[in-house]
């Protein structure tokens, strides 16, 4: 199972200036070489070009069904996807051996406002930046073996999963700005997870063989420092590009 995966890595000023922008088939060929070649589903939290651009590729190459907001899959659809399946805060989807529950999120903001937030200015397909809105904005819990995971690209403090969720065994959630940041401790003490992953913290426009590099608006010392102040449950685990780690 994929989730929001991406390795094309459009450059800052390509997205900053609005330009054309594509899926690269030699930065996909890059990062599917780390993955294992065939996946039962791809997971999408949101349909911006860094949820969505490698999507459709990916769907053919490893024969995925997608799983994501209508937006998301819209879009996904124009581009020549097939598998699509939209779902909604509330669905449960059983996808081989996992079950998967889907819960509704919120998406940061970035200088007061949510990039890209205009559904009517998509286009079929799209081609720019901000032609892949955010759309509907979601989170997962996927379980399996008697483990649970709860995933997020980010949120806004006060707005935390609904249905109530609690005691997760890891708790992958996106830290890449302010308000997801802010948010942290408060979604941590409810997730009650054994481990936590913040995830969403690298330099996005940097291709992957670049090595891992923090995002300008990340801060994952201070995110440390909440985590041992307020004494919030878990373990914190940093993972370097395509390294391994095994749920114990």
């Amino acid at each position: 199972m994929l989730v929001d995966p991406y390795f094309t890595r459009v450059g800052l000023w390509s997205a900053a200036l609005n330009r054309p922008i594509a899926s690269r088939a030699d930065r996909v060929d890059e990062g599917y070489k780390h993955l294992q070649p065939r996946a039962d589903a791809i997971l999408v939290t949101h349909a911006h070009f860094d949820h969505l651009l490698d999507v459709p590729e990916l769907l053919r190459r490893t024969g995925a069904k997608l799983f994501a907001g209508p937006t998301a899959v819209d879009l996904a659809r124009s581009l020549g996807a097939s598998n699509a399946n939209a779902v909604k805060p509330g669905d449960v989807r059983r996808i081989g051996p996992w079950t998967v529950r889907v819960l509704s999120a919120q998406h940061d903001r970035l200088f007061g406002k949510v990039p890209f937030p205009d559904r009517a200015k998509a286009r079929k397909p799209p081609v720019k930046a901000s032609d892949y809105v955010v759309g509907e904005p979601l989170a997962f819990v996927v379980e399996g073996s008697g483990e649970r995971i709860y995933i997020d690209s980010g949120g806004v403090p006060n707005a935390l999963p609904a249905p109530r969720m609690e005691h997760v065994d890891l708790a992958i959630v996106g830290v890449a700005l302010p308000d997801s940041r802010n948010r942290f401790a408060e979604i941590v003490r409810q997730l009650q997870p054994r481990y936590i992953l913040p995830s969403h913290q690298d330099d996005m426009f940097a291709p992957l063989g670049r090595g891992f590099h923090f995002g300008k608006l990340t801060n994952y010392p201070a995110l440390k420092r909440v985590h041992e102040k307020e004494h919030l449950p878990g373990e914190m685990i940093f993972l370097d590009y395509f390294r391994p780690w095994t749920l114990r």
